[in-house]
């Protein structure tokens, strides 16, 4: 028996339709499933030779999860590996097929094989087509590549060295004698060794773990892979394979998503509530209040003392205090307040004429009654009454420094006029206040703008590199631990040179018949665009992008359904040991013409090359639209 085993790629697993349980028609099959197009033409067009077992050609699907991920790729080159194993142990022959990242999974099994010191005798060739084969680069220090798990334990194993050294170095700081190893020196070295034993034994073993599982990067599994496969590999890959192209093109992109100033406008916008909100931050913080009281106490009102005039102005009131209670408690009789205020006034003219600092005087003592005493009494320590945590104290004393502070400022308590005192308390409050916080809101504004326009700058490059980073890593399905995705390469990172593309006239096919699926999908979407919003059920943009397009309309999803395409790697499996073209294939028009092309490819010395860049025959477009018709889906 001769077997080919087929691997398709990424995402391929999940599309799929299982033909065993559902009746199609081989061409919506995909090229990989039993009773697809491309096994039953395989099965005319290859037999197994007689003599190499029982004769008979096996087509063979290998299924894996599909997912872009480069531990799934592993894990199912793994996989594969065992199958490839237990084929050659049965001494039969076989090849293997791999469509885009199915050839990463062949390459991490032929690794797999290498690094098992197994040639795998019984194979006898395997194919790449349109593979993207993602370079790694191992992270440099063995933590970095450490999974959550053992990092926890490296860390943890750490402790008893980081202890050890923590004391040592209090010690050496402290210059006295030393707890451990004061006398007996030896015990300190003992003891430091039996600390670092843990990390150690750990370190050794998760070296030795961290090896295992990065097999790849030792220079002799490669070398035996190259020595073992190499000359057994074939790439079919188009030039124009999105796939290959892009990936390769990837790692030298710099993407921009977020522009240098994309924040600036949300963080200025703080700058609207800057004012209120400084308010609310100074008038909560005990540590602010109180330093604003002690520098109007001892830097304003008390910086030129008024001990005298003080104490007259506090006798003042209190005889006026005092006259009030007595006319209050006779018979409940209204108080005539107009008289006291006139009693008052008197009085303290006759104080301004003894106290030429009576003004200041009564500013100061206004000033310590409101905010540092309490029913005459001095607050805790002589400072603000509420240490700071009052809200009514604390909201007072700002309302008097905006107002009592800035009246005395601009000249409002130079007045003798009482009335004009108060239209001037009344101006600053209403209009002059509102300029001086439109000014501080305006400063702020610039302030926070500029500092917005610097954060933002800072952010972008930062959003933006991890942006790229992520990006690049999804692209490449990177979910490793400790490695990373360096670019995409046309062949493994263990074979030296790169292989030719697909002669041009072949290539001129896929071409053709990517072009020909686009135009016709394209032309059904445009048509549909005006009914997608109304469309039952409501498409989303997955659904949306699968009704109306097929993924054929890439060069990289279309090898296989080309025909003179199949036939090329229908003869580049005739031509290996326990396989042949059967009678049928050899006397087919494009047999000679799929043959010079493998030769091309292959290098083989002597073999004329094909003119460059023919155009395909009549019969090759007619082929390829017929395929096209019976390829695009059908209007929804």
């Amino acid at each position: 028996m001769a077997t080919v085993i087929a691997v398709h790629g990424t995402f391929a697993h999940s599309t799929a339709v299982d033909g065993a349980s559902v009746s199609l028609a081989p061409e919506q099959l995909q090229w990989w499933q039993p009773g697809s197009t491309f096994d039953r033409e395989l099965r005319d067009m290859v037999a197994a030779v007689p003599g190499m077992g029982s004769g008979t050609l096996s087509v063979v699907p290998f299924e894996w999860s599909g997912e872009n991920s480069e531990i799934a790729r592993r894990d199912a080159g793994k996989k594969l590996y065992g199958e490839l194993a237990a084929l050659d142990a049965k001494g039969e022959p076989y090849c293997v097929i791999g469509h885009s990242h199915g050839g990463s999974v062949i390459n991490w099994a032929l690794l797999e094989a290498a690094a098992r010191k197994q040639r795998l005798d019984g194979l006898q060739r395997w194919i790449t087509v349109g593979t993207p084969f993602v370079s790694m680069k191992r992270e440099p220090l063995l933590f970095q590549r450490l999974d959550l798990s053992r990092k926890v334990v490296f860390v943890a194993s750490m402790m008893l060295i980081l202890m050890f050294l923590v004391y040592i170095g209090a010690e050496l700081l402290s210059g006295r004698r030393m707890l451990f190893g004061a006398m007996f020196p030896a015990v300190l070295v003992v003891t430091g060794v039996m600390m670092s034993l843990p990390v150690i034994v750990f370190y050794a073993l998760l070296k030795y773990l961290d090896g295992r599982s990065l097999l790849h990067y030792r220079k002799h599994v490669r070398e035996r892979a190259e020595s073992a496969f190499a000359k057994r590999w074939l790439s079919l890959t188009h030039t124009d394979d999105e796939a290959v192209q892009g990936l390769a093109f990837l790692p030298g992109a710099k993407l921009s998503f977020f522009d240098k100033h994309f924040a600036v406008s949300a963080i200025t916008t703080i700058s609207v509530f800057a004012v209120p909100l400084l308010y609310l931050a100074i008038l909560t913080s005990p540590t602010l209040m109180l330093g604003i009281g002690d520098w109007l106490k001892s830097g304003v009102y008390d910086s030129q003392p008024h001990i005298e005039a003080e104490e007259a102005l506090r006798s003042a009131r209190e005889q006026l205090r005092a006259a009030r209670r007595d006319r209050s408690g006779i018979g409940g009789a209204v108080i005539d307040r107009r008289a006291l205020w006139r009693e008052f006034r008197e009085m303290r003219e006759r104080l301004a004429e003894r106290y030429p600092d009576l003004r200041a005087a009564e500013r100061s003592l206004r000033f310590k009654q409101r905010f540092f005493e309490q029913d005459g009494v001095p607050c805790e320590g002589g400072r603000l009454c509420g240490a700071g945590r009052d809200l009514r104290i604390n909201s007072g004393l700002l309302l008097h420094l905006v107002t009592d502070e800035l009246s005395s400022a601009i000249g409002g308590e130079e007045s003798e006029n009482r009335s004009r005192q108060k239209i001037m308390e009344l101006l600053i409050s209403a209009v002059v206040v509102p300029l001086i916080f439109g000014a501080l809101a305006l400063a702020l504004m610039l302030l926070i703008r500029t500092l917005a326009h610097g954060i933002s700058t800072a952010t972008s490059h930062a959003l933006n590199s991890i942006t790229n980073a992520e990006v690049k890593r999804a692209a490449f399905g990177n979910d490793t631990e400790g490695e990373i995705a360096m670019g995409a390469v046309d062949r493994p990172t263990w074979i030296s040179e790169s292989p030719p593309r697909l002669p041009s006239g072949l290539s001129a096919l896929v071409t053709d018949y990517s072009n020909g699926i686009a135009t016709k999908s394209l032309a059904k979407f445009r048509s549909a665009i005006g009914q997608l919003a109304s469309a039952e059920p409501k498409h989303t943009a997955d659904s949306a992008i699968t009704t109306y397009f097929t993924w054929k309309e890439l060069v990289h999803a279309s090898y296989f359904d080309v025909p003179v395409f199949r036939k090329l790697v229908a003869i580049s499996l005739s031509r290996c040991t326990g396989f042949g073209a059967t009678p049928g294939f050899e006397r087919d028009a494009d047999y000679r013409r799929a043959a010079q092309w493998l030769s091309e490819i292959e290098g083989a010395p002597g073999t004329p090359a094909p003119p460059a860049a023919a155009p395909p025959s009549d019969e090759d477009k007619a082929a390829v639209a017929a395929v096209i018709a019976s390829t695009v889906k059908q209007e929804p």
